[in-house]
């Protein structure tokens, strides 16, 4: 008899440790497609147009010091050296949007009482909720 209420209050335990845990995770995690996000904030045609500008500029401008030099090194320079300006003209064109997107996804996040928010294909065992057309909505 003592076994018996001893064996009942562990898997009473266990249960309601259990359901409690699964609710907790099952609703404190979010995702976001920050690809699709980023294509429907509202600066974001204006950006890409500025960006596709610069890109094109500075490979006419590349391949014109291209010609000046035939030494192979001083070209993987060139290489490197354009490489590195694109990449900080598309960080600096694209971090005003992705920092609005982040403060956006916060926003949601707090709303709806999420722990943690990760990019859609992150999750790789366990529910989420997808919040991706939240914030799209916040961005509008």
């Amino acid at each position: 008899m003592k076994l018996r209420k001893m064996m009942m209050t562990t898997v009473a335990a266990a249960m309601l440790t259990f359901s409690a845990a699964g609710a907790s995770f099952a609703s404190g995690l979010g995702t976001i497609n920050a690809g699709a996000l980023l294509q429907q904030h509202p600066q974001y045609a204006k950006t890409m147009a500025t960006w596709q500008s610069d890109v094109k500029s500075a490979q006419q401008d590349f391949q014109k010091e291209l010609k000046k030099t035939s030494d192979k090194n001083a070209q993987q320079a060139l290489v490197q050296k354009y490489n590195t300006k694109l990449n900080q003209q598309r960080i600096a064109l694209f971090s005003p949007l992705e920092k609005d997107i982040l403060a956006k996804t916060q926003a949601v996040q707090k709303e709806k009482g999420l722990d943690y928010v990760v990019l859609s294909g992150s999750v790789v065992i366990g529910q989420s909720q997808d919040i991706t057309k939240d914030v799209a909505a916040k961005l509008k």
